[in-house]
């Protein structure tokens, strides 16, 4: 129980950190810990992807080493870097260089993952909000909007049914996931203040 809650202020205070270099993904970014990996709590070790929001090897090629990348959202991956070196007292750390995809199998290189950064709570928010930066659509406050968001943005394996009522039901499980961790009280005013902006 005593880690479940150091899992949770861990995770909490990584989203309020990144929240202060990039404000208003904070809702979003607990909505997808909380569907994702019951908000933190979850064994590493057997885990498909990486950290509380389960970034897996495309999610993070496609957030952080993609050719592709526009000159705005290397300035972010820059500014992450910059915060994350002072961070962790570490001048190495390179958030583009934490795994080297391998486009033939769409997965890392097992020799090449850096677990430790992989599994912190503090890079998987930096990487999960970079994923959303990167992503033009804005949200509209709301559980039911953030559990679209969540649906379209990350991609959950449900999602690709065919059939609308089983995608009503996970989205509705997301939600109530969401309330368990993060709306102790009744009230959805915190969620729609710190949900406004998701293209800063």
């Amino acid at each position: 129980m005593a880690e479940n809650l150091d899992q949770r202020k861990l995770l909490d205070s990584s989203i309020d950190e990144i929240n202060e270099l990039f404000p208003g993904g904070d809702a979003a970014l607990r909505f997808i810990a909380s569907a994702e990996t019951d908000y933190g709590q979850y064994n590493h070790e057997t885990a498909l992807s990486y950290g509380p929001y389960q970034i897996d090897p495309i999610g993070y090629y496609d957030a952080v080493q993609n050719p592709g990348l526009t000159d705005l959202h290397r300035e972010r991956i820059k500014k992450i870097n910059n915060y994350l070196r002072d961070r962790f007292e570490d001048p190495s750390f390179d958030i583009t260089n934490l795994a080297t995809y391998n486009p033939e199998t769409n997965d890392y290189i097992p020799e090449s993952r850096n677990l430790k950064y992989l599994r912190d709570p503090l890079v998987g928010t930096a990487l999960a909000r970079l994923k959303m930066l990167k992503d033009p659509y804005e949200i509209l406050p709301g559980e039911e909007n953030l559990s679209k968001y969540y649906q379209r943005l990350w991609g959950p394996k449900w999602s690709q049914s065919p059939d609308e009522n089983i995608k009503a039901k996970k989205r509705q499980e997301a939600i109530e996931k969401y309330r368990e961790h993060n709306m102790p009280s009744s009230t959805m005013e915190q969620a729609k203040l710190t949900n406004s902006a998701f293209t800063q």
